[in-house]
C-alpha cells in the first residue's frame, strides 16, 4: 500500500495548514470534494486569484492575451530564425499553450476574461487539416496535441471550433496507443535528422504524454477508449527500461507524478510493473511525521534553486552527465515539467490525491 488512511488524512491536515491557495483550493475540491460554488469555496477561490503564482503568470500577458514570457516555469523565449516571430506553442515552455495548462490546474477557466482572451487568441492561430477516411494524417506528431491540452485544460474541450483537432488526434494514434511523426518511422523518405530518432517503430513517449495529457484534461467520455490505449504505450515503454532509472522526475518524456494520477484516475491497475517500483521511490520522500512529502531534507527558497538542488542530487548519484544519459532531460524540459509539482505543497497534495484514488 502507498498510503493509508489515516496518512491521507494527516496529509490532508497538513495542506489544510501550510499550502499556498490555490493547492488549498484544490485540496478542498479534489480532495475532499467540496462544493465548488458553496460559499467557502468561492471564498478560497479568491485567495487563488490573489495567490502569488496567478500574479506572476498574469502579470506578463500579453495585450493580445498571449503570452512568450519567462518565469519560474521557463527562461526566456526566442524568436524564430525565420522571422516568424512567436506562435501560441513555439518557443517551448513559455507560449501560451504551454501556460494555459498550469492556470487551469490551478483552476482557472473560460469564465476569467483573461483566460477567453487567451484561448480566443490561440483559436485565432491553430487550424487541422481535414482528414479522409483511410488515409493518414501528414502529420502526425504527439506535440501537435498542445493546443489541445492547453484548451481542454480551462474547460473548453468541447468547443466545436476545436473538434476538428479531436478528430485528428484520435486519428493519427497509433496500433499501440501512442504517437509518432513519420519522418520518425523506419522507412521514412524524409527521415529525421535528429540522432536517434529515426528508424522507429513503436510510438514516442514525449510526444505521447502531451496527447494522453489533452485526453485526459477533456474530460470527454468519448475519449476514455483513446486515452486507455495512451496510458497503455507510456505504461508499456516505462516497462521496457531499468526499474532504478525510471525513478527520476522526468525520464524520456514521461512526467512520472503526472502519469501516476492518471493511471490511478483512469482506473489502472497500480500493481501493474512498474507502478509499484516508482511508488516506492516517491514514498522515500514521504515524512510521516509531518504527514507531507519532500524532496529535500528542508525546504528552499526559490524554485530555480529547487530545480538546480535536485539536478546535483541525481548528478552526484548516477554521474555528472545523468540528466543528459540516462533521462534525457535538458534543465529547460526539466524546469517546466516540475513548475507546480515538486514544491512540497503541490507534491503532497499529487501524491495524496493518487493515494487516495488507490483507496477507492
Amino acid at each position: 500500500m502507498f498510503l493509508t488512511a489515516d496518512q491521507i488524512h494527516a496529509n490532508i491536515r497538513w495542506l489544510l495548514a501550510n499550502a499556498s491557495a490555490p493547492v488549498q483550493y484544490l485540496t478542498h475540491k479534489y480532495l475532499l470534494k467540496d462544493d465548488p460554488q458553496s460559499e467557502a469555496m468561492v471564498e478560497l477561490w479568491k485567495g487563488v486569484q490573489n495567490s502569488r503564482a496567478a500574479e506572476d503568470i498574469f502579470s506578463r500577458q500579453n495585450e493580445d492575451g498571449s503570452w512568450f514570457s519567462s518565469g519560474d516555469w521557463g527562461t526566456a523565449g526566442y524568436r524564430h530564425k525565420s522571422g516568424k516571430g512567436y506562435t501560441i506553442n513555439h518557443p517551448k515552455f513559455v507560449t501560451t499553450a504551454w501556460l494555459l495548462p498550469y492556470l487551469g490546474e490551478m483552476g482557472f477557466t473560460t469564465g476569467d476574461e483573461r483566460i477567453r482572451k487567451s484561448s480566443e487568441q490561440m483559436l485565432s492561430e491553430v487550424s487541422y487539416p481535414q482528414l479522409e477516411p483511410g488515409v493518414q494524417a501528414a502529420n502526425c506528431c504527439g506535440l501537435n496535441g498542445i493546443p489541445l491540452r492547453a484548451f481542454a485544460s480551462v474547460g473548453m474541450a468541447g468547443d466545436e471550433r476545436i473538434q476538428g483537432g479531436w478528430d485528428w488526434l484520435l486519428h493519427c494514434q497509433r496500433s499501440d496507443g501512442g504517437w509518432l511523426h513519420p519522418n520518425h518511422i523506419s522507412g521514412s523518405p524524409h527521415p529525421s535528422r535528429t540522432q536517434g530518432r529515426y528508424g522507429w517503430d513503436r510510438s514516442c513517449a514525449w510526444g505521447s504524454t502531451f496527447a494522453a495529457q489533452a485526453l485526459f484534461y477533456s474530460r470527454r467520455p468519448e475519449h476514455i477508449p483513446a486515452l486507455s490505449r495512451a496510458l497503455a504505450f507510456l505504461l508499456w515503454h516505462l516497462a521496457q527500461k531499468d526499474e532504478t532509472h525510471i525513478q527520476t522526475w522526468v525520464y524520456h518524456g514521461h512526467n512520472i507524478v503526472k502519469e501516476l494520477l492518471m493511471f490511478s484516475e483512469a482506473g489502472v491497475n497500480m500493481r501493474l510493473r512498474p507502478i509499484p517500483t516508482l511508488l516506492s521511490w516517491l514514498k522515500g520522500y514521504y515524512r510521516p511525521s509531518e504527514g507531507m512529502f519532500r524532496t529535500q531534507g528542508k525546504p528552499i527558497p526559490g524554485f530555480t534553486r529547487h530545480i538546480s538542488a535536485i539536478m546535483k542530487n541525481f548528478q552526484a548519484l548516477y554521474g555528472p552527465t545523468y540528466w543528459e544519459t540516462i533521462p534525457k532531460v535538458s534543465a529547460g524540459i526539466l524546469r517546466y515539467q516540475l513548475y507546480h509539482l515538486v514544491e512540497d505543497d503541490w507534491l503532497t497534495y499529487y501524491l495524496t490525491r493518487i493515494a487516495q484514488n488507490m483507496l477507492i
